[in-house]
């Protein structure tokens, strides 16, 4: 039964990782493998040595300055030739019920990535006001509902290694605070993936306001960052059109931020994105 391969980025956050290890002692049978790549100073070796665990671990050490993404990376560097990959943030705390969930939804084999879903309000019916498509369907008016879904979080999914394979096994280290679980998700959906997202399992994230990756946003022009990487989303997927077509997309709502605001940040942030896209290969 053991053939989960789990991995677990963290980043400052001792605490959080700890409960979360301490919550996988319900799901010990399945595990082959955890590896959990640290960011942190000092590292959490010593002070993880002290939890009473059922199962083996593997600490790695990784590097501050790059991103999630990466350190996801290097914890693959570890597979072996298990069944299943389970892609876990630090600030996760999952029930033995949930676990027990999971199991039952792979059991008939006939889904290729399990999304669980989140405790949070949103779960309730309400109306939700659409800017993009990308955002119709990371935002269903009903999220209590099981459904077919594109965006994948890289920080809570399982997936079967086969078609993680396929979609190219690696994640990409291009994104950093924004993007990545949607080029993820499309990266399967091309691969073939029957994704899945599952509100019958619920999952608490505590979105702690301290370390993680928000720590990296901190030396970032955000809205420029997310602007590039929504650029460079777009050229990767699709065609020069597309891409072409959004620029002038930005561009127009940009200016119409200039003249109700007199704000060129916009503008501004949008011209340098693309060109900056256009320019990488």
């Amino acid at each position: 039964m053991n053939n989960f391969f789990l991995v677990i980025p963290t980043r400052e956050r001792l605490e959080c990782l700890s409960n979360l290890l301490r919550d996988l002692n319900a799901f010990s049978s399945c595990i082959s493998q955890v590896v959990i790549v640290d960011q942190s100073e000092p590292p959490v070796t010593e002070a993880l040595n002290k939890i009473d665990l059922d199962y083996e671990y593997r600490v790695v050490i990784g590097d501050k300055n790059k991103s999630v993404n990466h350190s996801r990376n290097l914890a693959l560097n570890y597979y072996k030739d298990e069944e299943w990959l389970f892609f876990l943030d630090d600030d996760l705390r999952i029930s033995k019920l949930a676990f027990k969930k999971i199991i039952e939804h792979l059991a008939p084999n006939v889904i290729d990535v399990l999304i669980p879903g989140i405790f949070a309000d949103d779960l309730e019916i309400k109306t939700v006001e659409y800017d993009s498509i990308l955002d119709m369907i990371a935002k269903p008016k009903n999220f209590s509902k099981s459904r077919f879904r594109l965006q994948v979080s890289s920080g809570l999914n399982i997936v079967k290694a086969q078609t993680f394979k396929e979609a190219g096994f690696y994640f990409d280290e291009m994104y950093t605070i924004w993007g990545d679980d949607w080029d993820y998700g499309m990266r399967l959906l091309q691969a073939g993936a029957i994704i899945y997202y599952q509100p019958d399992i619920l999952v608490e994230h505590l979105q702690v306001g301290t370390g993680g990756q928000r720590d990296k946003s901190k030396t970032l022009n955000i809205k420029l960052e997310k602007k590039k990487l929504y650029f460079y989303f777009i050229k990767k997927h699709f065609s020069k059109a597309v891409l072409k077509k959004e620029f002038y997309v930005s561009v127009i709502y940009g200016f119409k931020v200039l003249l109700k605001r007199a704000n060129y940040n916009d503008v501004t942030n949008t011209i340098k994105a693309y060109r900056y896209i256009k320019r990488k290969n």
